[in-house]
């Protein structure tokens, strides 16, 4: 019979295999939305229930880097993305002249 130090320890290794899964499905999931979004031309307002009114700023204004894959962006800024983890972030700058030294 397995002490509890292994038991414990295999339920820490299961929590985060489970977790590692998820965010996997989710992230599969959200490029599967997104795609279905684009190929229907389907609006963020259509999405959500709500009348489009003016145009909105799109996200892609604070964006600093693409996912050329899913078109996915990301500011630099908070959790950094799956897609760009492990690679070089100068591959994905979009048009890195117009950002500023920080």
């Amino acid at each position: 019979m397995p002490s509890l130090n292994e038991l414990l320890a295999r339920r820490e290794t299961l929590q985060q295999e489970l977790e590692q899964a998820r965010q996997q499905e989710a992230e599969r999931t959200l490029r599967e939305i997104v795609a279905k979004m684009r190929e229907y031309k389907i609006t963020l307002q259509e999405l959500m229930g709500t009348k489009a009114q003016a145009p909105m700023v799109p996200p892609a204004a604070n964006a600093k880097y693409r996912d050329p894959a899913t078109g996915a962006i990301w500011s630099g800024r908070g959790r950094v993305p799956q897609w760009i983890v492990d690679k070089s972030r100068a591959d994905f700058l979009i048009q890195p002249s117009l950002f500023r030294s920080q």
